[in-house]
């Protein structure tokens, strides 16, 4: 499994194209913007996207959609509101994990020792509450039950800013404590 991230839009939020080396099977996690700058990432990788897969319906995540859905005729994923593991093609298995606090539709994506943590957990941060749909105490919770009890070693890739590990956010996140 390789990842490339590509920060897009005004907000810099954090577009990821996870994918097989060998078959070249994608998944385009959070193309918030700049559909011309993923596309061409795409391009220059003879990448073959599956699916669109936000971690929440906030526009810094989604503005790309539309154009990367025509372009290569693919659905956004979405699963249901309870944990659930998806396949897609040749990458391992993809784990959805609810994590609502950010937003009502919040959710994680756990791959192979690599957390997609969309805008629920970042480096020394934790996602804001103050926009619609948003509860502190649900944030929290989400974190804590959800992403926390993961390995350590878990490498947190944030819909904003530098990658992170579990490990770190135990010992320094001050929204933690």
């Amino acid at each position: 499994m390789e990842i490339i991230k590509i920060p897009v839009g005004y907000l810099e939020a954090n577009c990821y194209i996870v994918f097989d080396q060998n078959s070249k099977d994608a998944v385009i996690i959070d193309p918030g913007d700049e559909s011309e700058k993923i596309l061409s990432v795409i391009g220059k990788e003879k990448l073959k996207p599956i699916a669109i897969i936000n971690t929440h319906n906030h526009f810094d995540h989604t503005g790309a959609n539309n154009e990367i859905k025509q372009k290569f005729n693919i659905k956004t994923y979405r699963p249901a509101k309870d944990d659930e593991t998806k396949k897609f093609g040749s990458l391992p298995e993809l784990k959805f994990l609810f994590t609502p606090g950010h937003s009502r539709d919040g959710l994680c994506i756990l791959a192979e020792g690599h957390l997609f943590s969309g805008d629920t957990l970042f480096a020394s941060s934790v996602g804001r509450t103050d926009l619609a749909g948003g509860d502190f105490n649900q944030l929290t919770n989400s974190i804590k039950t959800k992403i926390l009890t993961l390995p350590d070693e878990t490498i947190v890739h944030p819909g904003h800013g530098p990658d992170t590990t579990i490990e770190a956010e135990k010992k320094s996140n001050p929204f933690l404590k």
